[in-house]
């Protein structure tokens, strides 16, 4: 039988129980309510926000402003001349963020565009805290991994 393994048991191997404690993220959402709320909900999980953008330009100010690890994205802007996943290939290629997006169940189209931009995590709409605990941790736990990604290729 395998051995179990706990938090004590694990001790200094460097494992912790919420590795998005500290991290910087960006929101980037249309709607200042729904906003506000992950705003409310990320600093109940010790996750730092460092800004709320509801516009590409706003974005990539706050981003250069702020220097987040990385950005919260609704992956879908209504009535918006660009969406959620072309911002964030854009936040990668001119300023090497990466996200986890925010989006809509049951969509394989924008699932394949999220996909192909390398996400850190993608959080299905409606969401509780513990889904968006589970993301940033699996997403802070990646960003330490360094791994390289690459750009978006050019078509």
């Amino acid at each position: 039988m395998g051995r179990l393994f706990t938090p004590e048991s694990v001790g200094g191997c460097g494992i912790s129980s919420h590795p998005a404690v500290g991290l910087r993220v960006l929101i980037i959402e249309p709607d200042r309510h729904t906003a506000l709320l992950l705003q409310k909900t990320l600093e109940d999980l010790d996750v730092y926000v460092c800004g709320i953008a509801r516009d590409e330009a706003e974005t990539l100010a706050l981003a250069r402003d702020t220097h987040p690890d990385l950005t919260l994205i609704d992956c879908g802007f209504p009535g918006h001349w660009d969406d959620g996943i072309e911002i964030a290939h854009r936040l990668h290629a001119c300023l090497g963020l990466r996200s986890v997006f925010l989006a809509p169940q049951g969509d394989p189209q924008a699932l394949a565009r999220i996909t192909a931009s390398y996400p850190l995590g993608v959080v299905h709409r409606p969401y509780s805290a513990s889904q968006l605990k589970v993301a940033l941790d699996l997403a802070a736990r990646r960003l330490r991994a360094r791994t390289p990604v690459p750009a978006k290729p050019t078509a």
